[in-house]
């Protein structure tokens, strides 16, 4: 004749709680491993957005620059007539010194004159984060999925009676 122990409903409560902890940490991990993944992907799409964006920004500040320099084309002023006079006939006011440095061509072009100063592109890109890092080693990864694979069938199976 055995004996056996009374069963305590709490340790059935705590076993089970115990199994659905370890299921979802398993689950938290295979989504990790493929949402990280997707993560180093949207940041380097939002790099390429920020590149295009910064290039669309300069040619419309370029554009508005030829606008600009078209509309005093149409009603010349003292100073675009000026900056036509220098640029295309060489023509500088008796008041000025044309400074021609030596190597240098002597004609300044109309279009350096309008043309805007672009900076170069700085991309700002956030490092890695160590979770990020573990999960770009193909190694790592395979065996990090696979102990999240194992927590989450571990997780799903049935408890056993005690005897």
């Amino acid at each position: 004749m055995s004996q056996c122990a009374p069963v305590n409903p709490a340790d059935h409560f705590v076993g089970e709680l115990g199994r659905w902890m370890i299921f979802s940490a398993g689950l938290v991990i295979v989504v990790a491993a493929i949402l990280l993944p997707m993560q180093e992907e949207l940041r380097l799409t939002r790099l390429e957005r920020d590149r295009t964006l910064y290039l669309e920004q300069a040619q419309n500040q370029r554009i508005e620059r030829y606008r600009a320099f078209l509309n005093d084309l149409a009603s010349p002023d003292e100073q675009t007539i000026e900056l036509l006079a220098m640029t295309q006939l060489g023509m500088i006011p008796a008041d000025r010194a044309a400074i021609v440095m030596p190597g240098q061509r002597d004609d300044t072009l109309l279009l350096e004159a309008i043309e805007p100063r672009v900076e170069p592109f700085e991309a700002q890109v956030r490092p890695r984060t160590r979770l990020e890092r573990v999960f770009a080693n193909r190694d790592a990864k395979v065996w990090i999925v696979g102990a999240g694979l194992l927590a989450v069938l571990y997780g799903l199976m049935p408890a056993t009676k005690p005897s």
